[in-house]
């Protein structure tokens, strides 16, 4: 099942069965199997083992050293009903899916579905919570995984971080129905939110809603585009303030899709906003899932005629920027064949850089390079 994304947090490693998460059987089971994993976090962060680690903490029921079982015993009796919000529980929690394994003692449902279950746990106890905060050492004692262990991490880890990430802040953020202000509380493995509002003389336009009557997590897309020249020869790259080891890190542009727009409309909207190019030549060349705090980046690349109008860059509609300016392609890729793959890359004049390999920017402004050499027959 698994599927190998050339882009960081892209890596699917797990069969997410979407379809089953609504069979409250089959959440019970997973959660009572002993070859169950679960990601841990507390109030929103993930977990090493020690606070030097770079490892992504994982436990199963039976560990040892924080036996997940007496928390899976107390949330049994609660799991899709307003007990299970974490202001109650102290544990938001949430399916991530299965892991094919060749082991003989994995989790086995029916004839067709069978791995290693995996869940991400995210610990909001107190001593008002079913969950309470004395039951969770030492996972307090644990180092927390901010954005330098994160890119450490191998792909397929990292993105199980990502995977889990997105669904726990989403649990954490959304208490309450949009409709009527009621509470919500999770069903179909922590994967959907439901309104609690009982009182059938109040409307609640999501609870009695003939279709949406659950609440989704939520995905914000982002575009994010390299504009090149029609013969890739020049590549316009840009700046905001932000600084990496005393260099500037020039990138692409992105922004936030707003409602009705097409992925090819926000990217030519984005372009003229922020450099004042005019760019109508969009093509998407791939996608990365990004945690911070709840992204897909869609990765474009717009063509500009080069034709002395439509390059010219003017800085003065959104002001967002510090400087874009249009590179030879020629340079850029002397400095991604001298790139090493890990941290940013280095560009031949000593003060700039550009964004590394766990970026889609990255990926965007080699395919540029990539074009540029096979237009010059060296690829």
């Amino acid at each position: 099942m698994a599927r190998m994304s050339g882009t960081f947090f892209g890596y699917e490693a797990l069969n997410r069965v979407s379809f089953l998460r609504n069979d409250l059987e089959f959440v019970k089971r997973t959660l009572q199997h002993r070859s169950t994993v679960f990601v841990p976090f507390v109030r929103g962060e993930a977990l090493v083992r020690g606070q030097e680690s770079r490892e992504l903490c994982m436990l199963t029921l039976q560990d040892a050293w924080f036996p997940m079982k007496p928390v899976v015993d107390k949330l049994m009796p609660v799991l899709n009903s307003e007990e299970a919000r974490a202001a109650v529980s102290g544990v938001n929690l949430t399916f991530l899916g299965l892991r094919s394994s060749d082991e003989d003692d994995v989790f086995q449902y029916g004839s067709s579905y069978s791995g290693i279950p995996y869940y991400a746990v995210d610990f909001w106890a107190s001593d008002r919570t079913l969950v309470r905060e004395s039951d969770l050492e030492p996972l307090l004692q644990c180092g927390r995984v901010d954005r330098k262990v994160v890119f450490e991490l191998g792909n397929e880890t990292a993105s199980l971080y990502s995977h889990a990430k997105m669904y726990l802040d989403w649990l954490a953020k959304y208490n309450f129905c949009p409709g009527c202000g009621s509470v919500m509380f999770p069903v179909d493995g922590g994967t959907k939110m439901q309104c609690g509002n009982r009182d059938s003389n109040v409307h609640c336009n999501v609870r009695d809603a003939r279709v949406n009557n659950v609440c989704f997590p939520r995905t914000d897309p982002v575009v994010i585009v390299a504009i090149a020249t029609k013969d890739f020869k020049r590549i316009c790259l840009a700046r905001s303030g932000r600084t990496v080891h005393d260099t500037v890190l020039y990138s692409t542009i992105a922004g936030f899709m707003e409602p009705a727009e097409t992925v090819e409309h926000a990217c030519s909207r984005e372009i003229w906003e922020e450099t004042g190019i005019r760019c109508n030549d969009i093509t998407l060349v791939s996608t990365q899932p990004w945690p911070y705090p709840v992204n897909l980046m869609i990765g474009c690349v717009g063509l500009v005629d080069a034709n002395g109008v439509d390059d010219q860059i003017d800085l003065s509609h959104d002001k967002e920027l510090m400087d874009a300016q249009w590179f030879d392609v020629e340079e850029i890729v002397e400095a991604i064949d001298r790139y090493s793959g890990s941290g940013v890359v280095k560009f031949s004049r000593s003060d700039i850089t550009f964004p590394g390999s766990t970026a889609i920017a990255f990926h965007l402004i080699k395919f540029v390079c990539d074009r540029y050499k096979r237009s010059m027959g060296s690829l």
